[in-house]
């Protein structure tokens, strides 16, 4: 009962977090302030939610076969949940992965679903690597090490298959042994995530999404830390060698 019961109010917050960032954008409201009908609509979804037989087993409440809104209130409902749940990870960041993460404990096939999303993930950060090799635009390294990180957690055939690779023993093989990194190759991570990090950071320093930003500079500069100072530079000739140990 008490899972129930904490399911149930995390859903109505969520709820009138996605109303609150729908009036504040639509309605021009301030934040923390509801105009009357966004009012209305997070009473009448309270009261909605309070009475649900489905609580324990439900996951989303468009995927529920009983409509428990009023016509009016549906279609309302309907346009928060379009224009505020892409939004909510960039402005409620905690409540909505919570939410993703709870909704999918309660489906049968999450664990099959995740592995599938990883392993797609890592196909695709393979496939951009790759390129790399031959592109000098694209970064090698970033890409293959995600491509580790996905394969292990998707499948054991896929990562036990990318192990035995030559892309990735001559690109990774070195820093999974932990005898380090050729300069160039932490300078192409460092790059990278440089990049990518402060494409990020701007884009939500614009829309004055400060929570995220905040985020991404300390994952920055941990980032920054952890390849300066705990990962060690190796020469090429050392990076061979490691090679030919394997061999």
């Amino acid at each position: 009962m008490k899972d129930i019961k904490t399911k149930r109010e995390r859903e109505k917050a969520m709820v009138s977090e996605m109303i609150a960032l729908y009036c504040r954008k639509k309605h021009k409201t301030k934040r923390g302030q509801l105009c009357a009908e966004c009012t209305e609509l997070t009473e009448y979804a309270k009261q909605r939610s309070d009475k649900c037989p489905f609580m324990e087993s439900k996951t989303f409440c468009s995927n529920c076969k009983v409509h428990c809104y009023k016509p009016e209130m549906r279609e309302k409902i309907r346009a928060v949940m379009r224009f505020s749940g892409p939004r909510m990870i960039f402005h409620h960041p905690v409540t909505a992965v919570r939410h993703v993460i709870e909704t999918n404990k309660k489906r049968g096939y999450n664990m099959k679903f995740k592995r599938i999303i990883f392993a797609v993930l890592g196909l695709i950060c393979l496939g951009l690597g790759t390129v790399g090799v031959i592109l000098p635009v694209l970064p090698t390294t970033p890409f293959y090490l995600l491509t580790v990180f996905f394969f292990a957690n998707s499948s054991e055939r896929l990562h036990r298959w990318f192990l035995g690779t030559k892309l990735y023993k001559k690109h990774l093989e070195s820093f999974v042994k932990k005898k380090g990194m050729l300069l160039s190759t932490k300078i192409s991570i460092i790059t990278t995530v440089t990049l990518l990090m402060g494409f990020g950071f701007f884009m939500m320093a614009r829309k004055g999404i400060w929570i995220p930003c905040i985020i991404i500079a300390v994952v920055w500069v941990a980032h920054i830390l952890y390849f300066v100072f705990r990962v060690k530079t190796i020469t090429k000739e050392e990076a061979q060698d490691t090679s030919q140990e394997k061999i």
